[in-house]
């Protein structure tokens, strides 16, 4: 009895033990993942990035915060200058970069199509050598942008005729043709446009286009967009990768000290992705997920809600490893894109993001390593409303807390545990990002979840022990003990705690 008593002991002991390393172990890769994926160190050599991938200005890292917008107002400049923005998006135009001069601000300026560059095209060469002579030395040139969206519109240029104009065009020469066509012949083509209609949805193209091309012959007809075929996308993404590639050359070759930059629609394959990113110093995505819709949305992943954002975040950086990422958010309300007459007259279908929404998707792609934070569409709103104020707001915020967000990484990678709950979150807790900045520390905790938690933030640095951690923007305060602080946080909501108070604008 003795003995096995003590061999049940030695079980418990093993089984303790096991327990033990087994919790230690899940948060250790837990945190270690988190940091994989918020750190995206530069490759060694390049000096215009520090080796979190942020930019840096006349050799100071910055955290970019931008708007496509070059308002016409020099009112309106002046106030996305003093509330933090510092990259402009503009024409190639030299006197809009001497604006944003005069306002210590900066422009990027979109290549276009000029930066595709065919083997032995002279011409297309020399046009492009003109734009980059024309504007390399303005002082406030900052960035090359490549053309926007470029690989997804290799697809989508084509998608009004591939999923139903081609069928519609068809099926009326069809109708025309039954007058001299015998029924069994009109039955037999019918029968073939739905069966090509059917291996188009299947995404079986090529055996779509060969039905197509049959059905265009038969009837006699000239196809109008002989092609436009789907299955010839995948080579003519492959050379696009290299032509861009030969532009890109070239634009370094011309002007070294500006760095590339690709935003991309959130679509198309990492691996298409990564090939095009060899050529670009940044790149990244627009994503506007305002406001939520399961069954239609601006995301085509699982994710189509908020943080989706993140989810496209972690996207980019795996198909630009080494490089520079830069988001482009939500500045405009779905339906400010339609005209007048074709808007919905329930207001909140296209609405614009409020500002918690705002917050919420800036500092979800910052917490996922995002370098860069900017706003396209505020060319639709008007400059009196609140989404425009909002803007001002994120700005100035971020603006405030750029020396943590750009601060040196703890050694040890805190962990947020959420308490069980009655809904899927099986312990995840907010997303963290511990920085310090100076002095002062700096945890920002984003919860990706659509309902509210109760957490526990444990692992925290030594150097933090018995210090207190400031909720910024509230009255709330959590002071370390043993390494951990407990808090609860709302659906979609951002805290954002500091061991200093510095870090508010308001």
């Amino acid at each position: 009895m003795v003995n096995l008593a003590m061999e049940n002991t030695k079980l418990h002991k093993v089984l303790f033990f096991l327990v033990l390393f087994s919790s230690v172990y899940l948060l250790s890769v837990m945190a270690q993942a988190q940091e994989l994926v918020t750190k995206n160190p530069r490759q060694t050599g390049d000096s215009h990035f520090n080796q979190d991938g942020f930019l840096k200005i006349n050799g100071t890292a910055r955290l970019i915060i931008g708007l496509y917008e070059l308002p016409k107002e020099e009112t309106k400049l002046r106030e996305i200058a003093e509330n933090g923005f510092n990259l402009v998006r503009v024409t190639q135009d030299i006197k809009s970069l001497d604006r944003l001069h005069k306002h210590k601000l900066y422009g990027w300026i979109c290549i276009g199509t000029a930066a595709k560059l065919k083997e032995g095209d002279e011409k297309s060469e020399q046009k492009l050598k003109q734009i980059i002579n024309d504007f390399k030395n303005h002082p406030a040139l900052l960035v090359w942008e490549l053309p926007d969206e470029v690989l997804w519109n290799i697809w989508w240029s084509r998608f009004h005729w591939v999923f139903g104009g081609q069928q519609r065009e068809l099926r009326k020469h069809i109708e025309k043709a039954k007058s001299n066509i015998t029924d069994t012949n009109i039955s037999k083509w019918l029968s073939l446009l739905e069966k090509a209609n059917d291996y188009n949805h299947r995404g079986l193209f090529n055996k779509a286009e060969e039905i197509y091309g049959g059905l265009w012959k038969e009837l006699q007809i000239k196809n109008p967009h002989p092609d436009w075929k789907e299955s010839d996308c995948p080579a003519e993404v492959d050379r696009l990768s290299t032509d861009i590639a030969r532009g890109c050359k070239v634009i370094r070759q011309l002007d070294p000290s500006h760095i590339v930059w690709q935003n991309h629609a959130p679509r198309n394959s990492i691996k298409s992705l990564k090939e095009y990113n060899k050529a670009a110093d940044a790149a990244g995505c627009d994503i506007y997920p305002v406001p939520f819709n399961p069954s239609n949305g601006h995301s085509d992943l699982k994710d189509t809600n908020l943080s989706s954002v993140g989810a496209y975040t972690d996207r980019m950086r795996a198909a630009a490893p080494g490089k520079s990422i830069w988001m482009v958010l939500q500045g405009f309300g779905w339906r400010d894109l339609k005209k007048e007459g074709e808007k919905e007259e329930d207001p909140d279908k296209g609405r614009r993001p409020n500002f918690y929404e705002t917050r919420f998707m800036a500092y979800d792609a910052i917490v996922h390593g995002a370098n860069a934070i900017l706003y396209w569409g505020t060319h639709y709103i008007e400059k009196d409303n609140s989404l425009w104020r909002d803007l001002m707001k994120m700005a100035r915020q971020l603006h405030a807390l750029e020396p943590a967000i750009l601060g040196q990484h703890p050694k040890t990678i805190p962990v947020a545990i959420a308490d069980e709950t009655y809904g899927s979150i099986d312990g995840r807790g907010p997303r963290l990002m511990l920085r310090k900045a100076g002095k002062d520390w700096v945890l920002i905790a984003v919860n990706e979840h659509n309902q509210g938690i109760a957490f526990t933030v444990s692992r925290l640095p030594k150097e933090i022990e018995g210090k207190t951690l400031y909720g910024l923007y509230s009255e709330e305060s959590h002071v370390v003990r043993k390494g951990i602080i407990r808090d609860g946080i709302r659906g979609f909501g951002v805290h954002v705690y500091a061991t200093s108070r510095r870090f508010e604008i308001e």
